[in-house]
């Protein structure tokens, strides 16, 4: 472990602004293998954190150590007496660094063949770290009429997309169920096709796989 992911690790209750769940530089470029995440900068936690990688080097002792509970408490008590304008330049810092980081996480996944992640995943398997999610293959869709009745009432009542979720959701549910076999047809064909399609899709997508 590296002294700064150290740091990090007690610097966790700093506050923290993330646009979406944070991925380890482990995850980023295993020891392993070659990643196809391998040329993806890693994305910092908070604005805190880029402050904590700019300054840590301040606070090495007279050995050349830094000794890490000392150095979080002291740039603990910097951070907090820094200007709010200040602080809010490390947070811009962040915020270009983590929009990077997802534009060129989403294009490594993009940019990679079906076989390519086929063959990433099995090591990530085997080396027990997160496996890829393909942007390109086939979604599955929805199973049975119901989720294709509420995007209709959704498109076409326009009180009833003013509801809350939960309420939308349970409304719906009401309304499906009061419907006669023949009134649900339409919507259990809908579903029917969508699960065809998704299964020639799939087809099609597997096809480019070779499984070792």
């Amino acid at each position: 472990m590296t002294l700064v992911s150290s740091f990090q690790r007690l610097a966790i209750s700093r506050p923290v602004q993330q646009y979406r769940t944070y991925v380890a530089a482990k995850q980023l470029r295993p020891t392993k293998f070659k990643s196809i995440l391998e040329n993806v900068p890693s994305k910092p936690r908070s604005g805190w954190q880029i402050f904590c990688r700019e300054n840590l080097k301040n606070h090495k002792g007279p050995d050349g150590k830094t000794k890490i509970v000392e150095a979080n408490r002291a740039l603990s008590a910097q951070w907090h007496s820094l200007p709010e304008a200040e602080k809010e330049r490390y947070r811009e810092i962040f915020k270009k660094e983590a929009a990077a980081h997802e534009e060129a996480y989403e294009r490594a996944l993009q940019n990679a063949t079906p076989q390519e992640l086929y063959d990433e995943n099995q090591l990530r398997k085997k080396y027990k770290l997160k496996e890829l999610k393909d942007p390109k293959a086939p979604k599955r869709p929805a199973l049975g009429g119901y989720m294709y009745y509420l995007v209709e009432l959704r498109q076409n009542d326009p009180s009833f997309g003013t509801m809350p979720l939960m309420e939308q959701s349970k409304e719906a549910s009401r309304r499906y169920k009061a419907l006669s076999d023949q009134e649900k047809k339409p919507y259990m064909e809908q579903a029917e096709k969508a699960k065809e399609k998704y299964l020639q899709e799939k087809e099609k997508y597997n096809a480019q796989i070779k499984k070792k």
